[in-house]
């Protein structure tokens, strides 16, 4: 009875130290646990929030300046959603599913700087804050050798020879051999979201090697929206631009020079039958028709129709850009090349600052706890 008295003793002292050792591994484990969901969660509403980053920076347009993103959803400063990021579709929805969400908000950081900061919210109220610093590149942009708003559906090569290049030209390369340092671009782009896919299955094996630059040949792509028409608008606007009615066949006109770059304006349609050269910034609200020799260097925008004849010779360096005019006609018939040029859209964009779209580029991130 002792023996067993002593066992039970025994048993029982054991059981009341074990007893608080099982406890407290119980605890453990449990606290564990929730650190480890706690973590799980923090790390979902990080990526929450990096989604809404990321989502943020890809609807800022080169063409879209920072004031108007500072002036919210309602376009307006001084009222209640300054500050608010104006995604285009409004409120973005859960991502991916409820409960996870993210806020976006921008704010000032220099005369030249943008904050973009995201919050991410996860399960239990876990939220994350990711945040980046946005700079405008130094460089003008241009998705495209050739951007026409809308689609290419009516981009006509004919039989002729003319070459659209993305590769950086510098001025005065030949089309066949860029010199240029800048990354390339494609050769040609349009902004709705079939753009690239209508042109791609018109496209034969012989045409194919028309079109040479970034992802080519053929180098066609998808743009994002690009507001041509408000960029006309700012370039007739300008004090030192040189407005003309129209060019006829016969005129002989000076549209500029590399040593004195020109801002010209056009109202109505631009016929070339002889030789016209410029550079700069060339805007023709009415369309364009080339039947003898056009070379210009920077950017060329036309609003209405294009037309280069069999015969013409044409050479840009910089970029040309079809606006959303009723007239949509690109045929481009003639001898002679589209190049991209990052060397004359910056002597165009030094010419007259402030009027030519520039990409935006990230300059810092870091997580804000």
């Amino acid at each position: 009875m002792q023996h067993r008295g002593a066992a039970l003793l025994s048993v029982l002292g054991l059981m009341l130290i074990m007893l608080p050792v099982g406890a407290y591994l119980v605890l453990q484990a449990r606290t564990d646990f929730l650190i480890q969901r706690s973590f799980r969660e923090e790390i979902e509403a990080f990526y929450v929030a990096e989604a809404g980053l990321e989502h943020a920076i890809a609807e800022i347009r080169p063409d879209q300046s920072f004031d108007n993103l500072l002036a919210g959803p309602d376009h307006v400063s001084g009222t209640a959603d300054d500050g608010v990021f104006p995604f285009a579709a409004g409120t973005p929805a859960p991502f991916p599913i409820d409960p996870f969400r993210y806020e976006v908000s921008v704010s000032a950081a220099a005369p030249t700087a943008l904050l973009v900061a995201s919050r991410g919210y996860g399960r239990n109220g876990a939220a994350r804050v990711v945040s980046a610093m946005l700079l405008r590149s130094p460089a003008p942009w241009t998705p495209a050798a050739l951007l026409a708003e809308g689609n290419l559906e009516s981009l006509d090569l004919g039989d002729g020879s003319i070459l659209l290049s993305g590769f950086d030209h510098r001025v005065g390369d030949p089309p066949s051999a860029p010199t240029g340092s800048a990354d390339p671009v494609a050769a040609a782009a349009g902004t709705a979201a079939d753009a690239a896919s209508m042109i791609l299955q018109q496209l034969g094996a012989a045409l194919a090697g028309r079109f040479v630059g970034l992802g080519g040949p053929p180098s066609i792509t998808t743009a994002p929206q690009v507001d041509i028409q408000t960029l006309s608008s700012r370039v007739a606007q300008l004090a030192e631009a040189v407005l003309l009615g129209s060019i006829a066949a016969s005129d002989h006109v000076s549209l500029g020079s590399r040593q004195m770059p020109q801002a010209s304006v056009v109202t109505g349609d631009v016929d070339i039958g002889d030789q016209t050269s410029g550079s700069g910034i060339l805007v023709i609200l009415g369309g364009l028709h080339v039947s003898g020799t056009f070379n210009f260097t920077g950017l060329v925008v036309v609003m209405g129709g294009i037309s280069f004849e069999p015969g013409s010779e044409v050479s840009v360096a910089g970029a040309l850009w079809r606006g959303p005019g009723v007239d949509r006609r690109m045929r481009l018939r003639g001898a002679g090349a589209l190049m991209y040029s990052s060397e004359a859209l910056a002597e165009a964009d030094a010419a007259f600052p402030g009027l030519l779209p520039h990409a935006v580029v990230m300059s810092g991130w870091m997580e804000q706890l």
